[in-house]
């Protein structure tokens, strides 16, 4: 990364700073790869529902399966990625999850260089008489600080979802703007953007607002300054996010037979807001309407659900999720959306104050200390393009749903781009000491939570070894098997290739109710047999699995019942 001098000023000292700088920058980068090494290592047998997912669609599209493969839940950059990754190392069924968090970690690679390059443009923003060699170190400080504990905790290399992606276009988008917005883009830059906007909607469906969003501020950008030659620029990005997006779009609205451009954002209004059930829903309440298709529920004591077709995956009512929820529609209750905004609410202030106030604390002392308020505002102004690319996902995700993975890049363009506002408005008189002590001990206390960050889940093998003992029971690859729904995660499934036709519900089997349990089996397992299944897994049950047949999967606290 290079740090603009003043040009015919390189004292001893400023290329001393520089070469620090420098340092510094290479000293974060060292310290970024080898905590999200360990943390893909760490993490490498773990999975999440998310994950089997995408590892199914990959699957769907390198079988050239494409009528299961197109899916208005599931975005089809990551999949398209995982595909082409196991087939270039011909990944077999064990090593996929190990692999998939491989791939992970190269994306959080490519992630953190583009965040240098957008470190680099907000560096470049910053005016030539603001640029001394405390700012810029302060700058990169809080900077990195946000990037390691932001990417490392809320993003997290555990998580097989495409959420890194998601940082890296828009860490490249936040660059770009400012490049743009400082007019030294040339032609090539503005088709960057959109072919970043585009990719960024194929990694994820939210960004395609986000892509709107962008080309909205630039148009903007050149309404304003009126640069010759903006117009048909702008017009080169949009034609370049369209070409990217729209096939897709199309060939998604065709297998809808629907315009569509991704339905996760209905949807998340629905379950999130309206709380209609993620799974195996049969309807209800009547202003959310009815499932036209949904799981058959073939027994109500115990509950037993059937989904052997028409959708394929692991398990079909969450790899399309959609299409078994087909019929619902938003109840606009305003206790729901006011609910959702408080839950909402409350998760940013979570997110904020739990590991973010030395930022918050580093930033508001330093607006106290400015001499002159109104300029460090106007200096915060020369960032509004990337400020409100930052903000814009808090706000859409408000009164709906929101994760700390969907904004950990979000936070690091807020971050970075007051801290750069900040330091274009400080008054020169400020004391540089003052200010590298402010800096340095906030993104000190940063650096060591993220240093300090654990896992979602502590590192198990658990479905491994569920999936080695169910495979000495004689599973075979493609085999249909029922589940009964606690905490036993079916993630072995991905890895033995069964399919999950089926799912019991025994409700909350806590004694004294458990002399009911023994007859809702003898029931379920002639549901079961009846329906296909060759085989059923359970986590410990008392009343279930303590009856005849039933075999523990090694020490895993998972049973096993053979049917057929």
């Amino acid at each position: 990364m290079s740090f603009p001098l003043l040009p015919g000023q390189v004292s001893e000292n400023e290329a001393r700073t520089e070469l620090w700088v420098r340092r510094l920058t290479i000293g974060f980068c060292l310290i970024a790869i080898v905590l999200g090494a360990a943390q893909a290592w760490t993490s490498r047998f773990s999975m999440n529902p998310d994950g089997v997912q995408y590892l199914d669609n990959a699957t769907a599209y390198s079988s050239g399966d494409f009528h299961r493969a197109v899916n208005s839940q599931w975005s089809p950059l990551y999949p398209w990625l995982i595909g082409t990754w196991f087939a270039a190392v011909r990944a077999s069924p064990y090593l996929e999850f190990p692999l998939v968090h491989l791939l992970n970690f190269l994306i959080y690679l490519a992630s953190l260089a583009a965040f240098l390059f957008f470190l680099n443009c907000v560096l470049d923003r910053i005016p030539v008489e603001k640029r001394a060699p405390a700012n810029r170190v302060s700058l990169v400080l809080i900077a990195c600080s946000s990037f390691l504990y932001c990417t490392l905790d809320f993003t997290n290399l555990a998580y097989v979802t495409p959420d890194l992606l998601v940082s890296l276009f828009a860490f490249l988008a936040g660059g770009l703007l400012l490049r743009i917005a400082a007019g030294t883009a040339s032609a090539s830059g503005y088709v960057a953007l959109g072919g970043v906007l585009g990719l960024g909607y194929l990694a994820k469906t939210p960004f395609l607002v986000f892509g709107a969003l962008c080309l909205g501020i630039v148009a903007g950008l050149g309404s304003k300054r009126r640069r010759a030659g903006h117009l048909a620029r702008w017009c080169l990005a949009a034609a370049t996010f369209a070409i990217i997006a729209a096939p897709y779009i199309g060939i998604l609205s065709n297998a809808k037979s629907r315009f569509t451009f991704g339905d996760s954002g209905r949807w998340n209004v629905i379950w999130m807001v309206n709380r209609v059930p993620f799974y195996n829903w049969q309807g209800g309440p009547a202003d959310n309407g009815a499932p036209i298709h949904p799981t058959r529920q073939i027994s109500s004591n115990p509950a037993i659900f059937e989904f052997a077709t028409p959708i394929g995956g692991t398990y079909p009512p969450w790899y399309d999720p959609i299409y078994w929820s087909q019929g619902a529609r938003i109840a606009f209750r305003p206790g729901d959306f006011a609910r959702a905004l408080l839950r909402q609410i409350q998760l940013y202030g979570y997110l904020v104050h739990h590991r973010q106030l030395p930022l918050v604390f580093a930033l508001a002392t330093l607006f106290l200390l400015a001499a002159d308020t109104r300029r460090v505002l106007a200096g915060i102004r020369q960032f509004w393009p990337v400020l409100l690319l930052g903000a814009t996902p808090f706000a859409m995700y408000a009164v709906v749903h929101a994760e700390a993975r969907y904004l950990a890049p979000f936070f690091v363009l807020l971050w970075t781009a007051l801290m750069a506002g900040l330091l274009a408005g400080l008054d020169a008189n400020l004391d540089r000491g003052v200010l590298l002590s402010i800096v340095t001990v906030a993104a000190a206390l940063v650096l060591v939570e993220a240093v300090t960050v654990t896992p979602p889940a502590a590192p198990t093998r658990l479905h491994y070894e569920v999936a080695q003992n169910i495979q000495r029971l004689g599973l075979k690859r493609g085999d249909p098997v029922a589940i009964v729904t606690g905490d036993l995660d079916y993630f072995w499934a991905r890895l033995v290739g069964a399919r999950i036709i089926m799912q019991v519900e025994f409700g909350k089997p806590s004694c004294p109710n458990c002399q009911k349990l023994p007859a809702e089996w003898e029931k379920a397992k002639q549901i079961l047999a009846a329906n296909g299944a060759v085989l059923i897994v359970s986590p410990c049950i008392p009343g279930v699995v303590d009856q005849p047949g039933w075999q523990p999967l090694g020490v895993t606290g998972a049973y096993a019942y053979r049917l057929r």
